[in-house]
């Protein structure tokens, strides 16, 4: 077992606010657990999509590129249950919950990435998510025990961690709320838009072409870091850029 002084020690680190930068924290688990693999994830849901805001992880290149290659994401049960939930996701379990995701574990498998570990919900602010995964390279009932000694420890060290990552984002959020201010006819465009006017009806109504629409609506896009209208317009009410309609 881990030796329970570690565990104060990265505890104690966490708490003070010393720990930022997710490869800190990532070598802070591993050194303090046997833990082999993790991943942070941040994200905004929107109907079809998911925009993330913050993703780090260990398990190189070569499975990230695998699971974007394969599509991976759209039947992962870990990803749609830790998201969606407040309880510790375990591996195993979605694994025989969902049959259908059988492709991820096993391209795990092929790439010799263990399917044990958990995933863990993260409390964020109204309209976004997270969670901290936890791979181990161990047998199920080597994890079983270890998982019931130690989750308290991975939870209140991912919550303390992502605590930090959101004070983080919020000291460095009046910066970027600079950066994406938007022109008159921006925010105008971007208003319309929200009330469900097509690039046509804006332009009748401004008295503008459909291409300067365009035009408006690709700068907002931009000045906002999102890829489609829907995205630009859920950001810009977040922030207040734009009246909520």
């Amino acid at each position: 077992m881990t030796e329970q002084q570690a565990v104060l020690d990265m505890l104690e680190i966490l708490e003070c606010g010393g720990c930022v930068e997710p490869a800190h924290f990532f070598t802070l688990m591993r050194r303090t657990f046997r833990i082999a693999h993790l991943l942070y994830l941040e994200a905004e849901p929107y109907a079809d999509e998911l925009k993330v805001c913050r993703l780090h992880h260990t398990f190189g290149a070569y499975a990230a590129e695998i699971y974007h290659a394969r599509s991976l994401h759209r039947i992962d049960p870990i990803l749609k249950l830790a998201l969606g939930g407040v309880r510790p996701v375990e591996w195993t379990m979605a694994r025989h919950r969902f049959p259908e995701c059988e492709p991820l574990f096993q391209a795990a498998q092929e790439i010799g990435i263990s399917t044990e570990g958990v995933a863990l919900p993260l409390p964020s602010p109204a309209g976004r998510m997270a969670l901290l995964a936890i791979n181990v390279n161990m047998t199920a009932g080597e994890w079983t025990t270890y998982r019931r000694h130690h989750l308290r420890d991975f939870q209140l060290a991912a919550n303390l961690f992502h605590a930090a990552m959101l004070e983080h984002g919020a000291m460095a959020g009046s910066i970027s709320t600079r950066e994406m201010r938007l022109t008159g006819r921006e925010t105008e465009v971007l208003t319309w838009a929200a009330a469900g006017k097509s690039y046509w009806e804006i332009a009748t109504i401004l008295g503008i072409s459909e291409r300067t629409v365009r035009f408006f609506m690709t700068n907002a896009r931009r000045k906002l870091n999102v890829v489609s209208n829907t995205q630009a317009v859920a950001q810009a009410v977040r922030h207040a850029l734009i009246p909520s309609v």
